[in-house]
């Protein structure tokens, strides 16, 4: 058995995702494959479009063996944070043996020894790094910067020293590559046997809303999906499985998800927690008191993220920062988890036969808990990491409900995390 790793949102799965899986399994030369997906809230500061079981289950139609939920506390931040919970799942499986992602750099070599420079951090790249902090640079150009020096005066590596400035900062500050050197930085710190390999992503950039072609972004399908609430315009960009079921979710009044839908929702949190705003994560040197003071003028999500924006915090920031406030994720427990070098369970969101085949194998070579029928979880457990993780799995499940089952009310019987059972694809 060969298993590859995937971290994956599939927000939603696109033809896109169909080459990246089967060239990641073509580089690897895989047998099974598990997918570490995000759950009902995404890595942007967003909700997905369609629930997490929809997704898994459109993911394991389309060919991936296993799928398996990101708790939200990672699934919600920073690439550090996200990478880390990520990774720190595949290598508590004890049974991957590669991990494969896009990225714009498209070579793991390089980004392999950008991650070791910065897992490792020495005394010299501190020093550089503070020097240019000390002149008052932005930390990504300051970095940029001390890597720069660093390479060229200590790192012998003459493939590494022919990149430009202006290559490295272009490498540091693609989407794609920040993951992917984050992945292999937590690979080396938690000593993992775990292989990273990198695919070029391929005709279409990370933000890019253009569709022109049978290969776009998931920001392009997003767009279309909002402008026109339908998949008539995607019939040529998403596999006929993914269409299928989704279109099957829609006419059965399960409309896509944006993160404006739960304006209301963050404004009445915001109002009401005030005093408290502080305790939120990523909640900041006075932040909340431009989020409370816009909140009364803002008329919409958008307009008062575009309020908080500036140099220090970027758009993207700022909707991870509004997600937490919605969310409820408090910097003491985010301090709890953010470094675990171990994950105490796996939620199971889809899987087939040669998923089953990967279980079996987890159960034989680690100690980790499985988890298929929620219901069956005791929440008087001892562990601590376990509780804080789940209980944020669930919380966010139900804001999300809150809003995702407005045209189905009928169907809520409850925390729906209770009521959900991992999706078997014959």
């Amino acid at each position: 058995m060969n298993v590859l790793g995937l971290i994956v949102e599939y927000n939603p799965f696109h033809n896109g995702h169909i080459y990246h899986l089967s060239k990641s399994i073509e580089k690897t030369n895989a047998t099974h494959t598990v997918a570490i997906m995000s759950g009902n809230f995404l890595q942007r500061g967003e909700p997905a479009l369609f629930d997490k079981y929809t997704r898994a289950k459109i993911a394991v139609e389309n060919g991936v063996d296993l799928v398996i939920e990101l708790p939200t506390l990672f699934a919600c931040q920073s690439a550090e944070i996200f990478s880390h919970g990520a990774i720190t799942i595949l290598n508590s499986l004890n049974c991957i043996d590669s991990v494969c992602f896009g990225s714009e750099e498209g070579n793991t070599e390089i980004l392999y020894n950008i991650a070791e420079i910065l897992a490792s951090e020495p005394d010299d790249f501190k020093l550089f790094l503070k020097k240019y902090l000390d002149e008052g640079m932005l930390f990504p150009t300051a970095r940029t910067n001390a890597l720069f020096d660093y390479i060229h005066q200590y790192k012998k590596n003459k493939f590494m020293q022919s990149y430009s400035k202006e290559q490295l900062s272009k490498t540091l500050n693609s989407s794609n590559n920040i993951l992917g050197i984050e992945y292999i930085k937590n690979l080396i710190h938690l000593n993992s046997d775990i292989k990273p390999f990198t695919i070029s992503r391929v005709q279409s950039e990370y933000n890019s809303e253009e569709i022109n072609s049978n290969i776009c972004s998931a920001t392009a399908i997003r767009t279309s999906l909002k402008e026109n609430n339908s998949l008539f315009h995607l019939k040529n960009v998403i596999p006929k499985k993914t269409y299928s079921i989704l279109n099957e979710k829609i006419d059965n009044g399960f409309l896509p998800m944006f993160d404006d839908f739960f304006f209301d929702t963050l404004k009445t949190i915001i109002l009401r927690d005030i005093d408290n705003l502080k305790d939120y994560f990523e909640v900041n040197e006075g932040i909340e008191n431009k989020i409370y003071k816009d909140i009364f003028t803002s008329k919409s999500l958008y307009e008062l993220q575009l309020s908080i924006k500036s140099k220090r915090y970027t758009l993207t920031k700022i909707k991870r920062t509004l997600n937490n406030i919605l969310l409820g994720i408090k910097k003491s427990d985010m301090q709890l988890v953010k470094n675990i070098d171990a994950i105490p369970y796996v939620r199971i969101l889809a899987f087939n036969d040669k998923g089953r085949e990967v279980l079996k194998e987890v159960k034989n070579k680690s100690e980790i808990e499985i988890i298929n029928k929620f219901s069956n979880i005791s929440f008087s457990l001892d562990d601590v990491i376990f509780k804080t993780l789940i209980n944020y799995d669930i919380k966010s499940t139900n804001i999300y409900d809150s809003v995702y089952y407005k045209n189905n009310k009928d169907l809520i019987k409850g925390p729906m995390d209770f009521y959900t059972h991992p999706v078997y694809v014959k």
